[in-house]
């Protein structure tokens, strides 16, 4: 049931936010940072709910005769109350193309200066030209909400990320999306250091430019950046987001056949693909010693079940140039001669409907209940399972109150600080109908508390009920257990159906004409048929 917001919702969760990160990380915030919020609390309560109001809009500039909230009963007066204590500014200081910007097409056009203007052209093509030519624009009155760098490190403390925002405050308060109650960490910190923050900053910076430079594509403008990079950072955290950025700027490389910048770039990366891509520019090289080598380390400690094959399938291709290759342990091809059961389907088109959907209808017309879930189901199970291990008060795995699922839950420490209750639940599943309490259980009283691996759009007691009714739990443990290896990659590629008929129930991944199955599709896949859980590929035609 969705909750009614009380008037004034969005300020006192501004003011939690700011208090929570004050009294969390005052040791670390600079005077100045420490009184942004002490000023904001100075602010007369209107002036706050002004300012909140623009800050959380998209911005950065407003039209003064567009801002209109009911509880602003002066608004003129509240905007230079903000204007006086630095909260907000008239941008004087903007490009012309900015101020045109907050204009309307119509507006554009009825300018003196756009009378020769075809209106049949883009609002972006106006204001191309017209930013060119002289425009008295001062009629047009605007603000710009100030000292948002502010609330972007207020923000970066309280989440720990930079993605997730005022959002979750309203989800939660409405019903729609709440969140579990768990107990803050007390006596540590997300960020245990400044050094820390600073680097945080600065990462989620370079992201956003690594883009920008990609795109670019410019020799002199790639060079730059690499020069711009820091060292790679020891946090975890931070190393996985300095890695990726490593990743994609050495691919671009790659791309423009400056290997040598690519390679680089690689060996400061330890994240996938990052060896694989060393692997290949080796090859590319002639440098097979030192290929063979590296293929070596990842056979013998690979990353993930990508990497391993990846390995076994290039240095099967790649054998005659490696005279050294009988040195090499025997490899495991067997999943190279996996090959998924596979179904023609000629489906009537329907082209309100997505293909999954037609592919569900083909099902009924045979006398089949075929549901679409894809990485809902089993992720799902998964996470009302172990709902209580996932949100178990390990240190260090919570630190705000809108988590999706510990600190931890994409990092090895995820499973090693919690093996014991894993396993201890693992021991308590063998038995079929305890599992089958334990889901149900805790899909009638958690629903709709967020987790990161329950999508309750897509999930309901019968389906639940239904499914575990059929599916071997021995099969179920061996899905739970390659989920917990690896959570970042194995919650997709699941199939996108599952089908119920009088011969039990199977698993469809539905292919449209010129669709082709993923490596992560045809790793499950492949472990189904491994555990004997049914599971099909249909190839989708079309028919009208």
């Amino acid at each position: 049931m969705v909750e009614e917001l009380p008037e004034g919702y969005y300020l006192e969760n501004f003011h939690y936010l700011l208090e929570f990160v004050a009294r969390q990380y005052k040791h670390l915030l600079k005077d100045n940072e420490l009184a942004y919020q002490s000023r904001f609390r100075a602010l007369t309560t209107e002036a706050q709910m002004l300012y909140v109001r623009l800050v959380q809009r998209k911005g950065p500039l407003f039209r003064c005769d567009k801002i209109n909230y009911s509880e602003i009963t002066n608004l003129q007066q509240t905007m230079s109350e903000l204007v006086e204590h630095g909260f907000l500014d008239h941008a004087h200081d903007v490009d012309t193309i900015d101020v045109l910007g907050l204009l309307t097409k119509r507006e554009l056009l009825d300018l003196p200066e756009a009378i020769d203007l075809d209106p049949a052209q883009k609002k972006i093509q106006l204001l191309e030209y017209l930013s060119q030519v002289e425009i008295d624009l001062s009629g047009t009155r605007r603000v710009r909400p100030l000292l948002k760098e502010y609330l972007q490190l207020y923000k970066l403390l309280f989440f720990g990320n930079l993605h997730q925002d005022f959002t979750e405050f309203v989800l939660n308060d409405l019903g729609v999306m709440p969140f579990e109650k768990y107990p803050l960490q007390t006596g540590g910190f997300f960020f245990e250091n400044r050094g820390l923050i600073e680097e945080t900053l600065q990462l989620y910076a370079l992201d956003d430019l690594s883009h920008d430079t990609v795109e670019e594509s410019d020799a002199g403008i790639m060079a730059e950046f690499v020069n711009s990079l820091p060292e790679r950072c020891v946090n975890e955290r931070l190393a996985r987001r300095y890695d990726r950025i490593v990743n994609r700027v050495a691919r671009q490389y790659e791309r423009i056949g400056d290997l040598d910048a690519a390679m680089s770039l690689y060996i400061k990366s330890t994240l996938v693909p990052s060896r694989e891509r060393r692997a290949r520019i080796l090859l590319k090289q002639e440098r097979l010693s030192e290929c063979l080598a590296l293929c070596s380390d990842i056979l013998a400690a690979p990353l993930n079940d990508q990497e391993c094959e990846f390995a076994v399938r290039f240095v099967r291709r790649n054998r005659n140039k490696f005279p050294a290759l009988a040195k090499l342990p025997a490899l495991d091809t067997r999943f190279l001669e996996y090959k998924p059961a596979l179904r023609n389907l000629l489906v009537i088109n329907n082209p309100h409907k997505r293909i999954e959907e037609m592919t569900c209808d083909w099902f009924a017309a045979q006398g089949s209940d075929a549901i679409y879930v894809e990485n809902s189901l089993f992720t799902g199970l998964f996470g009302l399972a172990f709902w209580d291990v996932i949100f178990a008060p390990v240190k260090g795995a919570f630190y705000h109150p809108f988590q999706r699922g510990p600190a931890d839950l994409f990092s090895p420490e995820f499973t090693r600080l919690r093996s014991g209750l894993f396993e201890s639940r693992f021991s308590e599943l063998r038995n079929a109908k305890r599992l089958s309490c334990i889901i149900m259980e805790m899909f009638n009283k958690k629903y709709p508390i967020t987790n990161q691996f329950v999508n309750w759009s897509m999930l309901n007691a019968e389906l639940i009920e239904r499914f575990l009714g059929v599916i071997s739990n021995d099969s179920l443990m061996t899905v739970f257990r390659r989920l917990l290896a690896d959570p970042r990659n194995n919650c997709s590629g699941f199939p996108d159906l599952i089908v119920f008929g009088n011969d039990g129930y199977k698993l469809v991944e539905v292919k449209g004409p010129g669709d082709r199955l993923q490596e992560n599709q045809l790793r499950w896949l492949r472990h189904f048929s491994t555990v004997g859980i049914p599971a099909e590929v249909a190839y989708v035609s079309f028919t009208r």
